[in-house]
């Protein structure tokens, strides 16, 4: 009753939370343990929202294919082709803009606004793919810039803190694939950025599973988002709202048109609130994002509603596995150097 009760008020106050990447804004302890797994999935509040989620992604999928989507009309065709053969500019010029902007307004900043360092020789790089992502015959550059900055900051911040950002490697991929393809045709590259978008946004959902308290810090400086529900609760609602939007940007024909479209608008909404530093960490989620609304799903992903719904939910469990196995496994043993306040070196005995 709980949950049915509150389903309107989390609609009006969900979007602002729903795209914070709350590492932008609170001191993120990369060492500090996420919540037990056990515990998550055993909490009432999880298992009630996980159904209410359910319902809402089976309902969404039936009417997804009984509408029709605008590249199922025949008069949307032309203005369809005419936006396809945008995008790839889309990626060049938004890119190009963002590294100049970085370049200029805050040279330090590696793709997000907590990846930092003070290596003066980083403008360069953010200059380097600025000028080169401009044109597609050597937009090949700004790309290898791009998956050379990533490499650096996994080194610096660790595997388990870069997954979250996957959708620069998307864009670093789509980017090289410009050149080698040598026209404005699109192939494969336009689905491994629409992955890895998806992932992004997948990814920065389960994140509000594992680790809720980490947005207590925001919620008590935007006290007016939780319209009184508490933080817990409203962060994990929070997480089912994006998985769901990005699963359907992923898998969907109309369905897809209005997650992409809805996460867009919550997006640039969410600058009001959290200022300049919503603006550039979302940048470069804002324009690929435009690129894959430009070129829709022709087909879905899965044929029938039960695929589809099956599908949601095995991606939520795998992922979220996947989330554990990441931070226990990849991120203490290729990362150790994160976790040497946690060992405690100084207590070991000398020989």
């Amino acid at each position: 009753m709980k949950i049915i009760k509150i389903t309107p008020i989390l609609l009006l106050a969900l979007p602002l939370i729903v795209t914070a990447h709350v590492k932008w804004f609170v001191e993120y302890d990369t060492t500090k343990k996420p919540e037990p797994i056990f515990s998550i999935l055993n909490s009432p509040d999880v298992v009630g929202l996980f159904i209410l989620s359910l319902c809402v992604m089976m309902l969404t999928s039936l009417l997804d294919r009984r509408w029709r989507s605008p590249v199922d009309i025949q008069k949307w065709q032309e203005t369809i082709m005419t936006l396809e053969k945008s995008a790839p500019a889309v990626i060049r010029y938004g890119t190009s803009l963002f590294f100049l902007l970085l370049s200029v307004l805050f040279p330090y900043i590696m793709l997000t606004p907590e990846l930092v360092t003070d290596n003066p020789a980083l403008r360069y790089v953010h200059i380097l793919v600025a000028l080169t992502a401009f044109h597609r015959r050597i937009s090949f550059i700004a790309g290898l810039g791009i998956l050379f900055l990533y490499s650096y900051a996994v080194q610096l911040y660790g595997t388990f803190h870069m997954m979250d950002y996957l959708v620069f490697v998307g864009v670093a991929s789509h980017l090289i694939m410009q050149s080698l393809r040598g026209s404005s045709q699109q192939g494969g590259e336009i689905e491994l950025l629409r992955l890895t978008l998806c992932y992004s946004f997948l990814w920065g959902a389960i994140e509000k599973f594992m680790q809720p308290a980490l947005f207590d810090e925001l919620l008590r400086g935007h006290t007016y988002l939780t319209m009184g529900l508490s933080h817990k609760f409203f962060i994990l609602s929070a997480g089912f709202v994006e998985f769901c939007l990005a699963w359907h940007m992923l898998t969907g024909k109309l369905a897809g048109y209005a997650a992409q479209l809805g996460l867009g608008f919550l997006v640039i909404s969410a600058i009001i609130p959290f200022g300049h530093v919503d603006f550039i960490g979302h940048f470069l989620f804002i324009v690929p994002l435009i690129a894959i609304i430009f070129t829709p799903r022709q087909n879905h992903m899965f044929r029938t509603v039960y695929g589809n719904t099956i599908a949601f939910v095995i991606s939520l469990f795998a992922l979220f596995l996947l989330a554990y196995l990441s931070y226990y496994i990849l991120h203490y043993q290729l990362h150790p150097n994160l976790f040497v306040a946690q060992l405690n070196f100084c207590d070991l005995p000398k020989g």
